[in-house]
């Protein structure tokens, strides 16, 4: 039998917190779960994750036991699980650009984070001999999300990025990865069931049906800090750039398509609503529209994905592999490397899942 899988998490948000709770469920679980696609990869089931360090620039988090800290605003998430105690305690992280924009309203940054190096994340990340380290800081946070990535690399542990800032994007990054021999996934996380994923599923199946797409938008909305923070222009640059690039690869130009985020609507909560128009030419030049209204609980959809990248990454550290782990990516993220379009990335990770025994 395996032994634990020590996972690392930076940013202690409502993404974390769902994280935290399906790890929590699995553990007692005797049914396989909803919503994971694999009860094992790589030997791991997510019962076998146990959490043992975090970060965080709240002053409201830091010193908590993780369990408490997933609570406390302006985490939204749900609470489907009640997570016993941890023992492990929130940790100040380096600020950096992590709060710049709508967020530094409502968090009060520690006084310890204004000023902290990065080595410290490093040395705890040895010193708690973490395996994993999940980047979960808002988008917009280039320096502090590269911060944790140089951190975890030198540690020697797998770094999953989250976050749409480069770093499976950043050769510099990857060459260091692969100098540690560290494994590296990124870059932005899907959700599970999510409107990108739908989006790109809807485009590519109108593409083998030689349709041409001629319009096409997918708007967003949600009450997360999530979509606080992505109300900023200078903070979501990223993030559009991220799905353009996941619609590129299903086959159609995304230059200017319209890809959410698209508004900030606090009684949403953890819940987003998504919405998407196809306009097509078929047959004789023939119309084509559809219209979908999706709406989905924001964090359990990412914890999905989380639960395949966490397992992965560490089978990928067990095995030896070094640098982007490119076979993964394409599934798991909106801008890998390497893109692909769903059936060839899922097939990807089929495989790749499938080989590790």
């Amino acid at each position: 039998m395996k032994k634990s899988l020590r996972v690392a998490i930076a940013g202690v948000g409502s993404c974390s917190s769902s994280l935290v709770q399906v790890a929590s469920l699995a553990r007692w679980s005797t049914t396989p779960l909803a919503g994971i696609m694999h009860e094992r990869i790589g030997g791991y089931g997510m019962g076998d994750v146990e959490f043992v360090a975090a970060f965080d620039v709240d002053a409201g988090k830091v010193g908590l036991d993780l369990s408490k800290a997933i609570l406390q605003s302006p985490v939204v998430a749900d609470e489907h699980v009640t997570v016993e105690t941890t023992g492990v305690q929130v940790e100040p992280g380096p600020l950096l650009d992590g709060l710049r924009g709508p967020l530094s309203e409502v968090v009060t940054v520690h006084p310890d984070s204004a000023d902290l190096s990065p080595d410290v994340v490093r040395r705890r990340l040895v010193e708690t001999g973490a395996e994993v380290l999940v980047c979960l800081l808002p988008t917009g946070s280039t320096e502090a999300v590269q911060a944790y990535a140089r951190a975890a690399a030198l540690a020697g542990a797998a770094f999953i990025n989250a976050t749409p800032e480069p770093v499976a994007h950043e050769p510099e990054l990857v060459a260091l990865f692969e100098e540690r021999g560290v494994p590296l996934l990124g870059d932005d996380l899907r959700s599970h069931l999510g409107a990108t994923t739908l989006h790109t599923a809807l485009l590519e199946l109108l593409h083998t049906r030689g349709l041409r797409v001629v319009n096409t938008y997918q708007l967003n909305v949600g009450g997360n800090t999530d979509f606080l923070n992505l109300a900023d222009p200078a903070r979501s640059a990223a993030k559009q750039k991220s799905k353009r690039r996941a619609l590129s690869a299903a086959g159609i130009d995304a230059s200017t398509v319209a890809a959410g985020p698209n508004g900030f609507v606090p009684f949403l909560g953890d819940h987003k609503v998504g919405f998407l128009r196809i306009e097509a030419t078929s047959v004789l030049d023939s119309q084509l529209s559809l219209e979908i209204r999706m709406e989905v609980e924001d964090s359990p959809n990412a914890a999905g994905v989380l639960a395949n990248a966490i397992r992965v990454a560490a089978a990928a550290r067990d095995g030896g592999m070094a640098g982007v782990v490119d076979e993964v990516c394409a599934f798991l993220f909106k801008s890998p490397r390497r893109p692909a379009t769903e059936p060839v990335g899922l097939g990807r990770f089929q495989e790749f899942v499938a080989a590790l025994g």
